[in-house]
Formats: structure tokens, C-alpha cells, sequence
């Protein structure tokens, strides 16, 4: 078991010089796999393209061997990937795999691995030119330090998301996005991230499903991780298999790398595939409620997890908004999204009560501002009328006001002044305060002055 994780993981195969595997000498004829392995070693130290000197080997997967090599003219360090010979004589699948390297290329994102080159070995194997990186992928990091911290499981997953959603405006799904497929590149103290494989599998899964290679091991041996990530629709062998499946695996990266573990647990491919079809996913807070992981980042990555894909995130482009918004401090992502694969359907209970405060608050100015409007109607109205007195009712005791007199008319009073005439009330009208009149003494010699009309208190001013 050992000697198969050697051959298999990347990490065991920097730790061992190349050159002892191939002059160790064997007790007895080496067996049909060893001999393959030295057949597929035999690359190191040749030239492909006439410009790409093969340095090593780092790693070996399902569909192929990672070399490192460099650029003969330019000294460049890059990462070739070499599809292993079973697909030797497999035109089509050739074919399909350089169109993808195409489509990869064509993206121009800078969360995607650049390729650069692609072409054929000498004995006709497809190979795909990559920028060589430098870091670990984020498996490994979750493994090591997980459950990593929300802001730092954020920031690693709007970057995956920025990726794969520039891949989806190009018409290109991924279909096996994972922790191995994601790399991490430091600057600096942040992570930089860089999606790997990036349609490879694509072209290669169709083609290997039918056949006994369909399912895959890690790097350790063990069952392989892309059934835990499949979707549900991939899980349930759907063939229409679009961009959301992309937006699952996402979220459920994200839910990794909160917890540590994931939802769906098996001892074998086929529990592991039963449980993404029928098992309800516990949120990452009950999974993990001593993690303190906030509401919000619980309802955006069960929004992410919905089996039914069509009340998934429908574009990654939002699934990526929302993290940026739990990034900014907002707490009210995914509220329009159902959560009901293992979690309380909080959200759509929320619409109603907030439309009603809306409402409220919307009436609440409207009739403030009413009332601001008529107390700056009121005192101009006081400003153009006397005091109104309410007329006194016969009956009720009021006393009669004093020290009045009868009123008179203009020809019995001429020596009374227009301003001093007291209006006699008008039947439905209020009472204005009655005004005492004193007799004035006998008028002397009339002036100019004496013709001039002091301003009535009972009439508006002349605006000029």
C-alpha cells in the first residue's frame, strides 16, 4: 500500500530522485506496471517541441503525469501535462482536450492558470503548456489548518467564484472544481488563487465514465474526492449538466473550508453518491456551532447546496456578489433565496415583515410633512384676521359685555371715522370683540392731516 502512495502522490515523488528509480537494481524481472512507470519516466531529460527540456516529474493523476520543464530559448519555468498513453490512440478525445486548452486560454482571467502552449509528444500523446506555480493546492491547506477563518474562507472563494464565472461567460463549465483543483499561490500575506485543470476533465470525463478508469483515486490512494463535490444532477448521471454544478462544488468549498469536514460521508463511491441525492445538508453552524459561524455566511452557502439546481444560485456572478457583501459586513445576503436542504426556511418569513415597516415608515414622513405644512399655513392665516371669539349661547349665563354701546349707523355718527365703526356680526360668523366708541367732541377746523385714515387693525396691510 505504501509503495502505491509513493507512485501516486506528488509530494512523495519530489522526495525521491528520479535517477535512483531508474538504475535501482530489481531482486527479480520488474512487473507490467513498473515497466510503464519507467516507459512514461523516460520523458525527463527530452525535448519536446524542440523547446520544452523536461526537468522532472511532479506529480501523476487520473488522466496524466505534471512535468516541470523550461523554455530552451528563454529559460522560462513551466508545467506540462501529459495525457497518459492508454489515451494514445483516442483521436477525438485529443482533439477535445486541445480545444479546451483553447477555450482555458481564451478566458484571460487572472485566477485562472495560464496556458500558453499545447501540442503532441512524439509518439503522438496530447500535452497542454501551463505557467508553473509556486505554493500548495487548497486541499492540502485544509487538511493542515482547517476550519480556516470566515474572512480568510471568503476571500479564497471570491476568487474561485471571479474565476469560474468568467469561464461561464465564455460558455465553459468546469465540472470538476475541488480543493486539488484550486491553488494557492502566497502574496504577500494574502492567498492567491489559481483554478487548475480548467476544462480538461471536461473533455475527458465523458470518455472515461464508460469505461472501468470512471472512477478515480486521490493522490493518498483512498477513494477519490470529485464524487464529493459532484451535484447532485452530475450525482444522478444527468448528461444536461451545466454551470450550476460549478456553483454547488463552489459552495461546498466553502463549507469546507468553514468546518473542516464535509456534509456527505461514505465508505465507498456509491454511499458517497446516495447522500448528495438523499441526505439534507446539516448548515455549517450545527455542524459546527462552537465556531460561531455567522447566520448570513449560513444562509448564502445553503442557498449554494439547494439540490433542486433551479433554486440554486442561477449564475456565479451573484453567488460571487454575495460574498463580497458578507465581506463589506452585510447581513442580509441570500434572504431571497430558499434554504430548505437542511436548514429553516428563515428567509421567506422575513419578506413580509419588512414590507410592513416600509409601509409604516413611508406613512410616518408623509404625515410629518403634512404637518409641517400646516403650521406654516396657520400663522400667516392668523396674521390677516382678528381673534375670533366664540358667540356666547342663550341659556348658559354668559355674562353681556360691558360699557358697549348700540351701534350706529353712518348718517346718525358722521363724526365717527370709517376706522372706528364696529361691524355688526353676520349670522353664521363669529363675534369679533366689541370696540367701546367714546363721543368725540365737536370737530374743529378740518386739514390736510385730519384727512389722512389711520390703517383699521381688522384689515390686512397694502402689500407694495
Amino acid at each position: 500500500m505504501r509503495r502505491t502512495v509513493t507512485e501516486t502522490d506528488p509530494s512523495l515523488m519530489n522526495t525521491v530522485p528520479h535517477a535512483e528509480a531508474d538504475t535501482t537494481p530489481a531482486p527479480s524481472p520488474a512487473p507490467a506496471p513498473a515497466q510503464a512507470a519507467a516507459k512514461f519516466d523516460a520523458l525527463v531529460g527530452t525535448t519536446l517541441a524542440e523547446r520544452y527540456e523536461i526537468v522532472r516529474r511532479i506529480g501523476e493523476g487520473g488522466m496524466g503525469a505534471v512535468y516541470e520543464a523550461r523554455h530552451s530559448i528563454i529559460g522560462k519555468r513551466v508545467a506540462i501535462k501529459v495525457l497518459l498513453e492508454k489515451f494514445l490512440e483516442n483521436e477525438e478525445l485529443i482533439a477535445r482536450l486541445l480545444q479546451e486548452a483553447r477555450l482555458a486560454s481564451s478566458i484571460g482571467h487572472q485566477n485562472i492558470v495560464d496556458v500558453t502552449d499545447f501540442g503532441t509528444t512524439r509518439d503522438g500523446r496530447a500535452f497542454v503548456v501551463m505557467e508553473f506555480l509556486e505554493g500548495e493546492p487548497l486541499s492540502e491547506l485544509i487538511m493542515r489548518d482547517a476550519p480556516l477563518p470566515v474572512e480568510r474562507s471568503l476571500a479564497i472563494v471570491k476568487q474561485v467564484a471571479s474565476a469560474l464565472g468568467a469561464a461561464h461567460d465564455k460558455g465553459i463549465v468546469h465540472r470538476d472544481v475541488k480543493p486539488e483543483n484550486v491553488y494557492l499561490v502566497r502574496r504577500g500575506d494574502l492567498d492567491f488563487v489559481k483554478v487548475v485543470d480548467f476544462g480538461v476533465s471536461k473533455a475527458v470525463r465523458s470518455q472515461e465514465e464508460a469505461g472501468s478508469e470512471w472512477q478515480r483515486l486521490t493522490r493518498t490512494g483512498a477513494v477519490l474526492g470529485t464524487p464529493l463535490f459532484m451535484s447532485p444532477e452530475q450525482a444522478g448521471g444527468s448528461e444536461d449538466i451545466d454551470h450550476r454544478a460549478d456553483i454547488w462544488a463552489t459552495a461546498l468549498i466553502l463549507y469546507e473550508c468553514l468546518t473542516g469536514e464535509l456534509p456527505f460521508r461514505g465508505n465507498n463511491y456509491l454511499g458517497v453518491i446516495a447522500q448528495i441525492q438523499n441526505k439534507d445538508v446539516q448548515p455549517p453552524s450545527a455542524l459546527r456551532p462552537e465556531l460561531g459561524i455567522p447566520e448570513a455566511v449560513d444562509r448564502m452557502v445553503m442557498h449554494g447546496l439547494e439540490k433542486d439546481r433551479t433554486r440554486r444560485y442561477q449564475h456565479m456572478t451573484a453567488f460571487e456578489q454575495d460574498v463580497d457583501r458578507l465581506l463589506a459586513g452585510d447581513v442580509d445576503v441570500a434572504l431571497d433565496g430558499g434554504a430548505e436542504s437542511g436548514s429553516a426556511p428563515r428567509s421567506r418569513s422575513r419578506w413580509p415583515w419588512h414590507l410592513a415597516v416600509a409601509a409604516v415608515f413611508a406613512l410616518g414622513i408623509g404625515s410629518a410633512a403634512m404637518l409641517a405644512r400646516g403650521s406654516k399655513e396657520i400663522p400667516a392665516a392668523k396674521a390677516l384676521t382678528a381673534p375670533a371669539v366664540a358667540p356666547a349661547k342663550p341659556g348658559l349665563g354668559a355674562p353681556a359685555p360691558a360699557n358697549l354701546e348700540p351701534a350706529r349707523s353712518a348718517a346718525e355718527s358722521p363724526s365717527i371715522s370709517p376706522s372706528d365703526r364696529v361691524r355688526r356680526p353676520i349670522k353664521g360668523h363669529p363675534v369679533r370683540p366689541q370696540v367701546v366708541v367714546e363721543e368725540a367732541p365737536p370737530p374743529a377746523k378740518k386739514t390736510k392731516a385730519d384727512d389722512k385714515i389711520a390703517p383699521s387693525p381688522y384689515t390686512a396691510p397694502k402689500v407694495p
